[in-house]
């Protein structure tokens, strides 16, 4: 990839910059520019809701060298807003063929303690890259994502450590346009705190929310029984 070449980050969250989406997909941009690349980022929930911001969507998309979506898991699967973009890129697309070699990544959070859990939504990127013509350059996932909350990574101290350290790798070879490493992959996709104590972190936090609204009483129930 020459050092002119144009990165667009998607921000996939309707969080917009609050959101670990922004602070993920941001810290992998950055890293991007200090290589000499032109970065731009949008955040797909502001840009479809109307038809002037779907064309913006479109353009964007067709003059990026690289495309990054960062966006958070739900339900095993893209955000609604996610898959209308993607869907709006696909129809853009499919009545042209270009020659222009474009690549794509993602990179997925999810708030289960485990990085599995983005399996799926992975693959569904994958087939989207190869069904309108990018060139696959792999998914950044990871588990505990809530962890973040909207922090920068280097905010989150040590935390955050195998992250940016698979950032780096990461950018290094979508630099020179390559696949994302293996080795960048499981170091995103570690943990980052054992199991029992973000669970108990993740109990705390509904509990203080459900305080919040003065739901505690009804935190357990179970209407659709």
């Amino acid at each position: 990839m020459s050092q002119q070449n144009k990165v667009l980050l998607l921000v996939g969250s309707p969080k917009t910059h609050s959101s670990a989406s922004f602070s993920l997909g941001n810290s992998l941009l950055l890293k991007l520019e200090e290589k000499g690349l032109l970065i731009d980022k949008e955040f797909v929930y502001r840009l479809i809701r109307k038809d002037d911001g779907q064309q913006k969507l479109l353009k964007k998309v067709d003059e990026a060298d690289l495309i990054i979506l960062s966006f958070p898991l739900y339900i095993d699967c893209l955000p609604a807003g996610v898959i209308k973009a993607l869907e709006l890129i696909r129809d853009h697309r499919k009545p042209f063929k270009t020659s222009k070699r474009q690549g794509f990544a993602v990179i997925i959070n999810c708030g289960f303690p485990e990085t599995q859990h983005n399996v799926v939504a992975a693959a569904i990127c994958k087939i989207f890259a190869r069904d309108v013509g990018f060139e696959w350059k792999g998914a950044l996932t990871l588990g505990m994502g809530g962890f973040i909350a909207g922090r920068g990574l280097k905010e989150v101290g040590g935390m955050g450590k195998n992250i940016i350290l698979g950032f780096d790798i990461a950018a290094t070879a979508l630099a020179k346009n390559d696949m994302i490493p293996e080795e960048a992959i499981e170091l995103v996709g570690k943990k980052v705190m054992p199991y029992t104590l973000y669970t108990k972190m993740g109990n705390l936090g509904w509990n203080l929310q459900a305080k919040k609204f003065d739901a505690r009483k009804k935190i357990k129930d179970r209407p659709y029984l």
